[in-house]
């Protein structure tokens, strides 16, 4: 049955949890153990990682992860020197794919240093921990690292997720002076005067959402003209 469900992309249940790998129940520990945060505590004092993943398309039943990239956010600040960053080699279904010079990850180059899967998923984990994950459009990068997960027969991940778009929608709701595509990262990035670098890298783009990510607080703060809580997210 576990094979099955593994063979559809489903998840074990937490019935079967002890077939997950050591490196999953790691991960399920420290989670089990952590307080869940107050709705009252203040938002500056919870770590958050921004996540951005690099796949080879947008269909998350056949695509996959190519790179990963994160950044840890404590208060304003954002931690360069704690960054995640990791490369899978490219499928060879994908080496004439359109999306390479979307993303600029040359199949198979020696200017990174790949890893295999189930251990960059480890890798992760191990940096994720009990953090808030945030991202724009983070819901695609979840999936895609879930579905991997089930591929390596673990669980998908448990933390927290709070996607820009949402809080972008909150402060300019969508309407005639604000058209739906005017919340992609590009069109967000140039409204609040956000450099474009290292765009479609997934370390780039999560430094770009990590000063979005900053700066939407910022504004939040000051519409609600107090200091943010977990609630208000």
């Amino acid at each position: 049955m576990e094979r099955l469900k593994r063979r559809l992309g489903l998840h074990p249940t937490d019935a079967d949890s002890e077939d997950w790998p050591p490196w999953y129940r790691a991960y399920r520990d420290i989670l089990a153990q952590s307080e869940v945060p107050a709705a009252d505590r203040l938002l500056n004092t919870i770590t958050i990682v921004v996540l951005d993943a690099e796949t080879t398309g947008l269909d998350v039943r056949t695509d996959r992860i190519l790179s990963l990239g994160a950044l840890r956010v404590y208060g304003n600040s954002i931690h360069l020197a704690e960054k995640f960053e990791a490369y899978l080699p490219s499928p060879s279904s994908v080496e004439n794919s359109h999306a390479i010079p979307i993303h600029g990850i040359i199949p198979n180059s020696r200017r990174y240093t790949y890893s295999d899967e189930p251990s960059m998923l480890a890798e992760l984990l191990d940096y994720l921990r009990d953090s808030v994950i945030v991202g724009h459009h983070i819901g695609f990068d979840i999936e895609m690292i879930n579905r991997a997960l089930a591929r390596h027969g673990a669980g998908p991940l448990k933390n927290r997720v709070v996607d820009t778009v949402g809080l972008a929608k909150r402060l300019r709701p969508a309407g005639y002076w604000t058209p739906e595509g005017d919340y992609s990262l590009d069109v967000l990035a140039r409204r609040y005067r956000i450099p474009l670098s290292d765009r479609h890298t997934a370390l780039g783009d999560s430094y770009i959402t990590a000063v979005l990510w900053l700066k939407l607080l910022t504004r939040l703060a000051v519409k609600l003209d107090r200091d943010l809580r977990i609630s208000d997210l």
